[in-house]
C-alpha cells in the first residue's frame, strides 16, 4: 500500500537517480538522511544515464516496492519524479525537497544538458519543489559516496534555499581527492570530441559511439577548476529554458 501521510516535523525528501535503484550513490544518500528526514525513494529499475528529460507518454510504467517508502519503476529519471510529485504513490506527502544522486561521475556545465541525474532536479523545479543534483567524480573509477552525502546531510536546508524559487542546485565534487571546503562556482563549458564508427553488421548498419576526448573551459569561478582545485562546487543553474532576444535586430522575414 502507498505510504500515508504523518505529521512530522522532519524534512521529507525524494530520492531519486539516474544509475538506478541498486546504485550505491543513492544508498549512500538515504543512509545519511534517514535520521533526520522522512525519505522516500523512487528511482529506475536499472541503469538511466544521459537520457536527459525523457520522459515514458505512451505505455504505462510498473513498479517494484521494497517497503512502502521505496520503489524501483521501470521508467526514466523524470517519470519518478513526475509520479512521485503528481500521484498518489505515497500517499498525502508534500514533498520538501527532491534529490537525484549521488551520480557516478561529475555532471558539469554541458553535461547537465544530457543528464538523467540534473533531470530529475529539474522536474521538482518546475513543480515548484527545490531540486538538487549531486554527482561524484573520480579518477581512478573508485567510488566512496560516504563524504559527499555527508555534506548533502550536513547542509541540507542550505542547498534546499539555493534551489528556491526556480533554480536547480548542481552539486560535484571528487572523491579521490581531501576536500578544502565548499564553494559557490558558475558552470563550465564541455566541448565532447565524440567519435562514431558506421559499421556493417552482418549487412546491417550500426553507428557505434566511440566516445572521445572532452575539452573543458569556463570563466572565472567555474565549478571544473574548483572541484580540480579540491572543492565542493555548488552550481545553481536556471530549470526553465531561457530565451535570446537582440532587440538590434530587425525581424526582416519573408512570408
Amino acid at each position: 500500500m502507498p505510504a500515508e501521510f504523518i505529521l512530522s516535523d522532519k524534512l521529507r525528501v525524494l530520492l531519486t537517480n539516474d544509475d538506478g535503484i541498486d546504485s550505491p550513490g543513492i544508498k549512500a544518500l538515504q543512509e545519511a538522511l534517514k535520521d533526520r528526514c522522512d525519505v522516500y525513494v523512487l528511482a529506475p529499475d536499472s541503469n538511466r544515464s544521459a537520457v536527459s528529460s525523457h520522459i515514458v507518454m505512451n505505455q504505462p510504467l510498473s513498479f517494484k516496492q521494497y517497503d512502502s517508502k521505496t520503489y524501483a519503476c521501470s521508467g526514466y529519471p523524470a517519470d519518478c519524479v513526475i509520479i512521485a510529485l503528481r500521484s498518489n504513490l505515497f500517499g498525502n506527502v508534500n514533498f520538501d525537497a527532491v534529490i537525484s544522486g549521488i551520480n557516478k561521475g561529475p555532471n558539469m556545465g554541458t553535461d547537465c544538458v544530457y543528464s538523467g541525474t540534473v533531470a530529475a532536479a529539474r522536474q521538482a523545479v518546475l513543480y515548484g519543489v527545490p531540486g538538487i543534483a549531486l554527482s561524484l567524480k573520480s579518477k581512478n573509477d573508485e567510488y566512496d559516496y560516504t563524504e559527499l552525502a555527508a555534506f548533502a546531510e550536513k547542509n541540507l536546508e542550505r542547498l534546499i534555499s539555493l534551489s528556491i524559487p526556480n533554480l536547480i542546485v548542481s552539486v560535484n565534487a571528487q572523491c579521490d581527492k581531501k576536500s578544502c571546503g565548499a564553494c559557490l562556482t558558475t558552470l563550465c563549458i564541455r566541448d565532447y570530441r565524440d567519435k562514431v564508427e558506421i559499421q556493417n553488421k552482418n549487412g546491417v548498419l550500426q553507428a557505434v559511439f566511440c566516445g572521445g576526448k572532452i575539452k573543458t573551459m569556463g570563466p572565472e569561478l567555474n565549478e571544473y577548476d574548483a572541484v580540480k582545485n579540491g572543492y565542493i562546487a555548488v552550481t545553481r543553474l536556471y530549470a526553465e529554458p531561457v530565451g535570446y532576444l537582440d532587440r538590434d535586430i530587425k525581424a526582416d522575414f519573408e512570408l
